[in-house]
């Protein structure tokens, strides 16, 4: 029973999961990523760093709403085509939706699974304020942050440009086509699933009865949402026409990225592996260590948050970043209180920092789907700007958490 109460409670957000990888399935098969790209390259003006800036924003955009490894999935035909015009343009291409994805996942509390798992510590620990957070008010935190972080992602991965390749060849400029029939229907279905997701949202929010009844609403959303898009359409006079489905079912297994979920295989690999070891435990006892060396008349201020946002994200780097966010959500909710701090703020720092490593192919879904998908990829460009971008990174979280979060949930 305890089983199928978890489902039950949980299923929402598998079935968010389940919807997300059958709409970037149907973005891939109604072409909108060459769309989204020669929209890209059209607004470019004909500079390769304002095109890279078009291919932050977009993935930014997609992955506040759905998974952040959905969305490289399906930026990953636009930069694959990007590539193949312009020439030693792989890495800078693929380092801007892996900024993109990475960054856009904390703009909204369904953009990341550590979001998720915040709400649950949060729960867990019966953190004081946790009843303040709403789906609106985090954007009024969040996405100022995310567009600052993003600013600061354009300009770092700027320097993997080649010299002499600042600008692109005219013959790519301004050829966006006309948006077809089928992109069309692919973008109101796009609408369809935002619209379901955010209303679902907002109503956990603010009814709070209705998370009794929201797997059915989800149920119920999903059966809509597959006749939608594998049923046949009906048009003309009382329906006597019909057009094929927009997508066959054979289609979802199309284009499924061999290499990527090599790189995830691994991943989950190394996550067993430091369970087994319990290096997550032998870390966690290290950190609180740690803090308690900076604390002084129990007092840390921002020191607090700017060692615990470097911890996590250089951590992320080489484990799993949903094993740190666990473990460090334990660490902060049973040591912050003894410094002073505040212990929703450091939470969120941790949520935030973990989906934010840049460095290494390991450290998120993104990082390992992109590198393992695009060839010829700069492992020494993707360590050095990511280190740059993770010390940015750093400083941005920690002190935006440590002034803003009190503010907003003061």
């Amino acid at each position: 029973m305890t089983s199928l109460l978890y489902i039950y409670e949980r299923g929402p957000l598998l079935l968010l999961f389940a919807t997300g990888y059958i709409l970037y399935r149907v973005i891939a098969a109604v072409r909108l990523p060459e769309y989204f790209s020669e929209k890209a390259v059209s607004l470019s003006r004909g500079r390769a760093d304002y095109l890279l800036l078009s291919l932050i924003f977009v993935s930014a955009g997609m992955s506040m709403f759905i998974p952040n490894a959905v969305t490289v999935l399906a930026m990953i035909p636009v930069i694959r085509k990007l590539d193949a015009e312009l020439e030693s343009m792989t890495t800078p291409l693929t380092l801007s939706i892996i900024y993109g994805a990475n960054i856009g996942g904390m703009g909204s509390l369904i953009g990341s699974p550590a979001n998720m798992l915040l709400i649950g510590a949060l729960d867990f620990f019966k953190v004081a304020g946790r009843d303040k957070i709403t789906f609106f008010n985090w954007f009024i935190w969040a996405v100022p942050l995310v567009l600052l972080f993003l600013m600061l992602a354009w300009f770092t991965v700027r320097l993997a440009l080649p010299k002499g390749g600042r600008t692109i060849p005219t013959k790519f400029q301004g050829r966006a086509k006309s948006i077809s029939i089928r992109q069309k229907r692919g973008l109101k279905i796009f609408g369809f699933f935002l619209g379901f997701w955010l209303l679902t949202s907002v109503l956990r929010e603010f009814i709070p009865v209705y998370a009794e009844f929201e797997f059915i609403a989800a149920l119920i959303f999903t059966a809509i949402f597959l006749k939608v898009i594998f049923g046949r359409v009906r048009t003309g006079l009382a329906g006597a026409e019909s057009k094929g489905s927009l997508m066959e079912w054979s289609s979802l297994l199309d284009g499924v990225p061999k290499q990527g979920i090599l790189f995830l295989v691994i991943l989950g690999a190394v996550v067993g592996l430091v369970k087994i070891l319990d290096i997550d435990m032998y870390v966690a006892e290290w950190f609180k260590s740690l803090l308690s060396m900076l604390a002084v008349n129990g007092q840390s201020g921002y020191l607090l948050y700017l060692v615990t946002g470097m911890v996590v994200i250089m951590l992320t780097e080489v484990m799993s970043n949903t094993i740190v966010s666990t473990a460090f959500f334990a660490v902060v909710a049973q040591t912050a209180d003894s410094f002073g701090a505040n212990t929703m703020g450091l939470m969120i720092l941790v949520s935030i920092a973990s989906t934010c490593a840049f460095m290494t192919p390991i450290a998120t879904p993104c990082n390992s789907l992109a590198y393992g998908e695009m060839r010829k990829v700069s492992l020494r460009t993707m360590l050095v700007l990511g280190l740059v971008l993770n010390i940015f990174g750093i400083l941005l979280l920690s002190a935006w958490v440590w002034k803003v979060i009190p503010y907003v949930y003061g």
